[in-house]
């Protein structure tokens, strides 16, 4: 039987990134659109070391995120004032909104404050993850998915299409491939009741955006089974 419409082609697809040990999120928020399908694996150890430290939750916003990344981790550097992470964005946020982001980070104990009111890191975890993998699907519109695809690219370790079977081994026969593999994108064939890597990406050298890379990871975090590890 044949995909007629693209819907049909997740379930397959969210059980091949399944059967690779990732957790799953249909239909991902990215800045340039949705991404149809992503998959995330964490490291165990990390994630002891994480939750060791208290931190629960998920750090939150792509600005907190952000602001997270300017603070110096504990023992590494000198801790940071609150005045100069307000230079920092005051071009974006507000004052209010800064220190409120801060009180949040503190709150939940990715931050300890000192004496004299600066900041510093609670970390020895990041990265939480191990992998963080991209899928797009398209029935026929391949130089559409192939963008899609090298787009994610800001933000996965690796960047897959999903074809229904037939068109992806074309694909991999033809000249176009010649993008894929120039782009490190890999080719996953989908049938109706399973899956094939016709192509595997190539884990990406481009240059992850790692705020952005971070923020998704932390997505999920919200559905990672905390209480089964204290």
């Amino acid at each position: 039987m044949q995909f007629e419409y693209e819907y049909q082609m997740v379930k397959p697809a969210e059980a091949w990134l399944k059967s690779n040990g990732l957790m799953v999120k249909r239909e991902f928020p990215t800045p340039w659109g949705i991404c149809d399908l992503v998959g995330c694996s964490f490291n165990m150890r990390n994630v002891n070391k994480r939750l060791r430290l208290g931190q629960k939750k998920p750090i939150g916003s792509h600005f907190r995120t952000m602001l997270l990344s300017h603070i110096p981790d504990e023992n590494e550097a000198h801790p940071i004032e609150p005045a100069h992470l307000i230079g920092m964005f005051s071009e974006f946020f507000d004052e209010e909104r800064i220190i409120s982001e801060l009180s949040r980070l503190e709150r939940d104990k990715f931050v300890r404050k000192t004496n004299y009111g600066s900041f510093y890191k609670l970390n020895g975890w990041m990265p939480i993850h191990k992998k963080l993998v991209a899928l797009e699907l398209k029935l026929s519109r391949v130089w559409d998915v192939l963008n899609q695809a090298i787009a994610n690219l800001e933000f996965a370790d690796e960047s897959y299409v999903g074809l229904p079977m037939e068109t992806a081994r074309r694909l991999v026969r033809s000249n176009i491939v010649s993008s894929f593999v120039k782009n490190g994108i890999g080719v996953v064939g989908l049938n109706m009741e399973s899956h094939k890597v016709i192509r595997s990406a190539e884990w990406n050298m481009r240059g992850i955006d790692p705020i952005l890379q971070a923020h998704c990871v932390e997505r999920f975090w919200r559905q990672y089974p905390i209480d089964n590890l204290t």
